[in-house]
């Protein structure tokens, strides 16, 4: 069965896309001054993947780490890193579109931030902005969520010091990308940029976001 792409669009008519560097701080600082209600893809990861099925989803049931001999993820080549991502995150879609449509039915406004098939959702959403950092530093660990993988890492007695940080140095090219530069699909399709740097704060980028929203 397909579900139309005008369907999907009418319900997700009130979820809104934020993508790019910086979304979870600013979804978290719309949620707290407008009251709505921030869905994260990476806090769904978990669940998500409990639900697939190798008929359907194989890339999320594969065990890359046993298939290349290593302990972690972040040990695996950056580029098997990231095309696992890329495929990854396009059979994870379905599934987010799934809890959206079930969450955009409780609240009048939802926040969808993080990593998704961004392409594959333009012509089923109507809402979305794309934070760009203009080259400013950003550390992908250096948050709650993530900082647990330099822990882990740096607690391993499997590894020597040198062998830590390999796997931290591998994590980090894994996750960098071009700073400050727009990807192609994002001006092809005419999505909202927004542009931040150290001498922006976060609550004016998060009020751009508002405003381009239109939220009250």
């Amino acid at each position: 069965m397909n579900i139309a792409d005008n369907i999907i669009r009418n319900k997700l008519k009130n979820v809104y896309f934020i993508w790019g560097r910086g979304k979870t701080t600013v979804a978290n600082i719309l949620q707290n001054k407008y009251g709505c209600c921030v869905f994260s893809t990476d806090e769904a990861r978990d669940r998500n993947i409990a639900y697939a099925c190798p008929e359907y989803q194989p890339f999320m049931c594969r065990n890359f780490e046993k298939e290349y001999g290593v302990n972690s993820f972040w040990e695996l080549p950056k580029e098997v890193i990231s095309d696992r991502e890329e495929h990854f995150l396009q059979e994870v879609t379905p599934m987010i579109v799934a809890d959206l449509i079930a969450i955009s039915e409780r609240h009048e406004t939802v926040i969808c931030e993080g990593d998704i098939d961004y392409l594959a959702m333009i012509p089923i959403a109507e809402h979305f902005v794309y934070l760009n950092n203009c080259g400013t530093k950003f550390d992908w660990f250096n948050r709650p969520d993530h900082e647990n993988i330099v822990d882990i890492t740096n607690k391993r007695a499997d590894l020597t010091d040198e062998g830590k940080a390999a796997v931290i140095q591998n994590a980090y090219d894994a996750v960098s990308g071009n700073e400050g530069v727009v990807p192609d699909w994002v001006l092809e399709n005419g999505v909202k940029v927004i542009s931040w740097d150290d001498s922006v704060t976060s609550e004016e980028t998060a009020a751009e976001a508002a405003e381009y929203f239109g939220f009250k």
